[in-house]
């Protein structure tokens, strides 16, 4: 596995032979379209029809990661599957545990967001710049990640708005400003100690 990921994170390389490459390593990533410049720790990996992964982004594969259908996944996004158990003072990182993530189908996960062991994210959900762990999943309204067509962000993450199928919100600035005229903007000069004109 770690040659073909070498050679599939290259920039050289077309997606549809970075697909193969990892299809005959054991990935399970057909109809994905996988960008440069990531990294695949294992072949315990699944993506659906249709998803979406930029650059850079992380999967570590010490557990299963499976991605939905119609996924998009932003550049440097990380999957985090391993952490460690909180050890004595002598030694905080204890013994190492393992979790699955699984990302719904629909979803967008924005860059730079980390997704950390034992995450599960709900359909049609979305996040940017967000860390989900299942420890701060609760205050989303799910005690496993984040719950159907909501849109979190921060970290820890919280929901923002709830995603409604036919309902398009305003974008952020969209009211209508009063036209300013280019001379509205100029300052004004004052006229004390001017000198009268024509002496």
């Amino acid at each position: 596995m770690r040659f073909v990921t070498i050679v599939q994170a290259s920039a050289f390389a077309p997606v549809w032979l970075r697909v193969l490459l990892l299809m005959a390593a054991g990935a399970k990533v057909w109809g994905a379209g996988i960008y440069s410049g990531c990294y695949f720790g294992s072949k315990d990996v699944t993506m659906g029809l249709g998803t979406f992964v930029n650059r850079g982004v992380l999967f570590d594969g010490t557990a299963p990661i499976t991605l939905g259908k119609q996924v998009a996944v932003g550049h440097r996004v990380q999957f985090v599957t391993s952490t460690h158990e909180i050890g004595p003072s002598s030694g905080r990182g204890g013994r190492v545990l393992d979790g699955p993530i699984v990302i719904g189908d629909g979803c967008w996960i924005g860059a730079g967001a980390i997704i950390l062991p034992g995450v599960t994210v709900g359909k049609g959900a979305s996040s940017r710049r967000a860390q989900w762990s299942p420890a701060t999943a609760s205050r989303t309204g799910s005690t496993r990640g984040c719950p159907r067509a909501v849109s979190a962000t921060s970290t820890p993450p919280r929901p923002c708005a709830e995603r409604l199928p036919g309902v398009r919100r305003r974008p952020h600035g969209s009211r209508r400003r009063e036209t300013v005229k280019w001379w509205h903007s100029r300052p004004r000069r004052s006229r004390r100690g001017r000198r009268p004109s024509g002496r």
